[in-house]
């Protein structure tokens, strides 16, 4: 009997000093469980922004920026709401435009292009997503239009991984009619090509991130009106305020003048 007793000893036949080393014990286990749960997250954070093309902590320039706001304080309106809010203060719009940032930029880094628009009498919103990721989820797009009942047209604009998870939400809703894919092209589970959305495809002459093989690839997923434009010097970043300044190539300010009156030409064309 003795020796059967030994056998089936549990937690409640030890005596105090050992219930708390067990009890001490489990308390360890689930602490180095927590750790290593936070090392798994804090890497994947990690291999995220190194894959985004951007500095998590440098995304924006904001000093940049802000003088930016400042000089067209008086033509606008803006409001930080999940992102940015920009409008004229001159009129009501009735057209729309959303920009999907590319992933790991900050939202804010895209106000300076998003002043150019809403100047001319656009309602443009700049969406912020979790970790700084576009989501390929059409909910985000079809949340704001539902908000803003006002805007019966919308324009959506796309950067690098933003255009790509953009191109998801391009049939959501029958209020979209125009796109705008900045150093970008669909996804590739996405047809666009028998749409009728007016569609510009603008990348720059100097740009080397973006996939030229992808890109051309994904030609045959637009309409076939789709307008092609180069701008000659213009590079991948310089659609956003996250970089310095760069010899060689066309300034953030060039470039965005030029994009704007291309965006600005297809909101013109859509009704």
């Amino acid at each position: 009997m003795g020796r059967r007793t030994k056998k089936h000893h549990n937690v409640r036949n030890l005596k105090p000093k050992d219930k708390k080393k067990k009890k001490k014990s489990l308390r360890l286990k689930h602490i180095l469980i927590a750790i290593v749960v936070m090392l798994v997250a804090v890497l994947a954070l990690v291999k995220f922004n190194q894959g985004s093309g951007a500095n998590i902590t440098g995304q924006v320039n904001d000093f940049e920026v802000d003088e930016i706001i400042k000089a067209d304080s008086a033509n606008i309106t803006l409001v930080e709401e999940n992102g940015y809010v920009l409008g004229p203060n001159y009129k009501e719009p009735t057209k729309g435009i959303i920009i999907n940032v590319d992933k790991g930029v900050a939202p804010k880094a895209y106000v300076p292009l998003a002043i150019l628009l809403a100047k001319k009498g656009y309602q443009v919103i700049i969406p912020s997503f979790i970790l700084g990721a576009p989501s390929k989820d059409d909910k985000v797009i079809t949340d704001i239009i539902k908000k803003y009942q006002n805007i019966g047209v919308w324009a959506i604009i796309g950067h690098g991984d933003g255009g790509i998870a953009m191109s998801n939400s391009l049939e959501s809703d029958d209020k979209i009619k125009g796109a705008v894919f900045l150093a970008s092209y669909p996804d590739e589970k996405v047809d666009l090509s028998k749409t009728y959305l007016k569609v510009i495809s603008i990348s720059g002459t100097s740009d080397y991130r973006m996939d030229k093989f992808i890109y051309q690839s994904r030609k045959s997923k637009l309409p076939a009106n789709t307008m092609y434009v180069q701008l000659e010097k213009g590079n991948y970043e310089n659609f956003a305020n996250y970089t310095e300044e760069q010899e060689g190539i066309l300034t953030k300010k060039e470039q965005q003048i030029q994009t704007s009156v291309q965006i600005l030409n297809l909101m013109d064309q859509l009704r």
